[in-house]
């Protein structure tokens, strides 16, 4: 009863008059609010002057639709206080944050009214269930409250309890700040400049090794998770690919032991990045194995799924098993959603069919045709190999990979002209000074194919002046990690060894 006195007089004396919530199941459904939420959730509005004509009839810059948008609005805030997180969905590391900084917040405001007795056991519950979680900012901040709080009180054995919990937390927090810093850092130096590779790979073992003994002193999720992806990144850029599974692998079992701070997402995207280890491996016999022991990790056709897809179809083209990657396109395409899927990912995988029509025509393999004839990527082959990609550096490596397999096909019709057309469209994609980065493969085949133009599809000029290219290009492994940068579908090697055959025929067969 006390704490209720005390709670009802804080509230009867402090409280806002009205608390405006949103609820969307409100009977009130002719108000303005619910239109304007409305027409927003249900994609009706795509813009303030939609919604402003639509409710007032009105240009969006009027006094009354801005105020309509500025209630809206706090009201949706102060609806935030209120979610509701228990779901089969939400991870219950993600629940334990929210139900504890909302917690915490109202053992601020009740301290901050003078509120002790309410406060104090609720600051020393939200430490608990912080404690359960590894919530350490959040468990800091309790430890903190009860140290004060206990050493005002004159209660020096609890004093001495909260001020080690405090200690204790402050440094583990350090730990895991530090090693967020360190990620970070890597992963905002490498966006910058694919040609920082090296000096991510340096910085990355330097970072790795300083968290190494913080990573066996606490039992950290946070500092764990970033010292598993600092450790790949490094294994990663030294092309030490086996090692990376390894580190990937750890990570995984690390993950499946403490499911209760992980979301399911976690879990696919550590099997994304194993397939693209292996794909850089070229281990498909392995990869295979893997796919086949991981497909219950994915709802089939999501998002993750898809992505997970395009590894193990580029891995199955990349060692030649070319049957089998025709099945995992059939597979994607045949998805009740492939058509949902975004403009640039459905033109891939027609830029793969496109690569398995050619691998159908050049070789005996006439199983794959039944395979690959699919109306869903709304395919056609002379209408691919006529259009011509317009120049795009945000589309570099699709484009390329897209003039590259068009080039294959007029080299197979010995379209000269029709080549040095493509040649000339290709030839936008280098640099004045390539630099050893993630686009120098594909610039060094280019230059080669470029070469080919000039020696006017001699077999032996062409392989002699690029015989450079070539060792340099070799020099350098392929880093691929998704979306349409850097993309190979089939190896360049492989494909120079195709336009040298041809040549070969076109002069002397």
């Amino acid at each position: 009863m006390d704490s209720l006195s005390e709670l009802i007089r804080l509230v009867t004396k402090k409280r806002v008059k009205k608390v405006e919530l949103f609820d969307e199941n409100s009977r009130n459904k002719s108000s303005n609010y619910f239109k304007l939420f409305d027409g927003i959730h249900s994609q009706k509005y795509h813009s303030d002057a939609d919604a402003a004509k639509d409710i007032y009839a009105c240009d969006p810059s009027e006094k009354k639709y801005l105020i309509l948008k500025t209630r809206l609005k706090q009201k949706l805030l102060n609806t935030l206080f209120f979610l509701d997180l228990d779901d089969e969905n939400t991870p219950q590391y993600q629940s334990a944050l929210y139900d504890c900084n909302k917690a915490l917040y109202c053992a601020k405001v009740l301290l901050m009214n003078g509120s002790k007795k309410i406060a104090i056991p609720a600051v020393e519950k939200t430490l608990k269930r912080a404690q359960e979680f590894q919530l350490t900012d959040i468990e800091l901040e309790c430890a903190k409250i009860l140290r004060s709080h206990y050493s005002a009180s004159n209660q020096y054995k609890e004093f001495l309890i909260y001020r080690d919990i405090a200690d204790q937390t402050e440094q583990r927090l350090h730990a895991e700040n530090l090693s967020d810093r360190y990620y970070q850092e890597l992963v905002a130096m490498y966006a910058k400049s694919k040609a920082n590779r090296a000096k991510v790979r340096r910085l990355s073992e330097r970072y790795f090794k300083a968290l190494q003994e913080d990573f066996k002193k606490y039992n950290s999720v946070r500092l764990s998770l970033n010292y598993f992806k600092i450790k790949t990144m490094f294994h990663q850029f030294s092309d030490d690919y086996t090692s990376a599974i390894e580190i990937t692998e750890a990570a995984e079992n690390y993950v499946k032991s403490n499911p209760k701070f992980h979301p399911a997402s976690r879990l696919e995207d550590l099997a994304i990045q194993k397939m693209n280890f292996f794909l850089h491996l070229k281990n498909f016999e392995v990869g295979e194995v893997y796919a086949k022991k991981n497909s219950g990790i994915f709802e089939e056709a999501s998002s993750n799924w898809y992505n997970f897809q395009e590894y193990y179809f580029l891995l199955a083209m990349h060692t030649a098993q070319y049957m089998k990657a025709a099945e995992i396109f059939q597979h994607v395409v045949e998805q009740s959603n492939f058509r949902l899927l975004s403009e640039v990912k459905k033109e891939r995988w027609k830029t793969f069919q496109a690569y398995l029509h050619y691998i159908y025509k050049t070789t005996k393999l006439r199983e794959i045709r039944p395979v690959i004839q699919n109306a869903k990527t709304n395919f056609r082959l002379n209408d691919f190999l006529s259009e011509k990609p317009s120049f795009a550096k945000e589309r570099r490596g699709l484009n390329i990979a897209t003039l590259t397999v068009q080039i294959l096909f007029l080299l197979e019709k010995l379209e000269v002209d029709k080549v040095n057309e493509s040649v000339h469209a290709i030839e936008k994609y280098c640099r004045r000074y390539p630099k050893k980065d993630i686009n120098f493969r594909s610039e060094c085949f280019i230059g080669m194919l470029a070469n080919m133009s000039k020696e006017g599809f001699r077999f032996y000029q062409t392989r002699k002046s690029s015989e450079k290219l070539y060792e340099e290009m070799l020099s350098v492994h392929m880093e691929y990690h998704g979306g349409n940068r850097a993309l190979e579908v089939l190896p360049y090697e492989v494909m120079w060894d195709i336009v040298l055959d041809k040549l070969k025929t076109y002069k002397y067969g």
